[in-house]
């Protein structure tokens, strides 16, 4: 297949590149050209800002893909913008989505946000402004799109590449001593490594799933399990604030459980692997960087 990857050129979109040569799929690039890649000859590369349509529409003017994938879609205006673009030229748009565009709540099914009834709220905060953007992204394609769309919901993305370093940072903290806020530590939260959410895209493309998928390791766990787990590498325990300070906040720092149900994904023959097959690993390596 012809696969159009926009943003594809760090983290689990660098591991989907891979996978697609690997599994002799013709694959072109387009990214801001900032992040030097290691994907060799047989990617092409396009240069364009994801949100600017006379650089988009540039570079891709005459070009047609049987696959689209968006690792960088995050407002509705990105969202018209592919509409705008690849209708009548793609057969396949695959849009990485977050477990964001739900609320609070504890195994919450793909139904547990309809994109298509998605109703705007103004957002107050930076983390509500990331979620609305999401969740109007949606809302767009459910409602715009003449080609066939899956999304794709991720909870917080872990592994020895994330560039974000949230996980590192709280190994780092405790480790250091640092104070941090979690507002209950008694909440269940789950993640997925970036090489499950890489294989997790394969496998919605390949088998040209639509419509919304939740993918996440299925063991959700306490707050205070990873806490202690922390702990036990490090050998510091964690100096956790009991009073609301937004400066120490920590970046998994929720009110109430917060995580996915995947029986659907599970059903149809896509797992991601169990926190206990690769958490205490990943931390231990986490300690050794620091």
């Amino acid at each position: 297949m012809k696969i159009l990857i926009m943003g594809g050129t760090r983290y689990f979109g660098r591991r989907l590149v891979h996978k697609l040569l690997e599994a002799n799929h013709e694959v072109t690039v387009l990214s801001r050209g900032n992040v030097q890649d290691d994907f060799g000859p047989r990617v092409e590369r396009l240069k364009a800002h994801r949100g600017d349509e006379v650089a988009m529409g540039a570079a891709l003017a005459g070009r047609s893909f049987d696959v689209v994938v968006d690792q960088v879609c995050m407002t509705a205006k990105d969202a018209e913008l592919s509409v705008k673009l690849f209708s009548g030229k793609i057969s396949y748009y695959l849009m990485t989505s977050t477990m964001s565009v739900y609320d609070w709540g504890a195994n919450l099914p793909e139904s547990a946000f309809e994109a298509k009834a998605y109703q705007p709220r103004k957002a107050t905060n930076p983390a509500e402004a990331y979620a609305e953007g999401k969740r109007a992204a949606e809302h767009v394609f459910a409602i715009q799109a003449a080609f066939p769309v899956s999304f794709a919901r991720f909870p917080v993305v872990v592994g020895e590449d994330d560039y974000t370093e949230r996980l590192l940072g709280q190994v780092r903290a405790i480790k250091n001593g640092d104070e941090i806020y979690y507002p209950n530590v008694e909440a269940e939260f789950s993640f997925i490594t970036s090489e499950d959410a890489a294989r997790a895209l394969l496998w919605l493309l390949e088998n040209r799933k639509t419509g919304p998928y939740n993918f996440a390791a299925a063991d959700a766990f306490a707050l205070k399990d990873l806490i202690q787990k922390i702990e036990n590498i490090t050998g510091k325990s964690a100096k956790l604030l009991t009073q609301e300070n937004t400066s120490k906040w920590s970046p998994f720092g929720i009110p109430s459980s917060w995580y996915m149900n995947v029986d659907k994904a599970a059903r149809e023959g896509f797992a991601a692997s169990l926190h206990e097959q690769w958490l205490v690993p990943l931390l231990q390596s986490y300690f050794l960087r620091l």
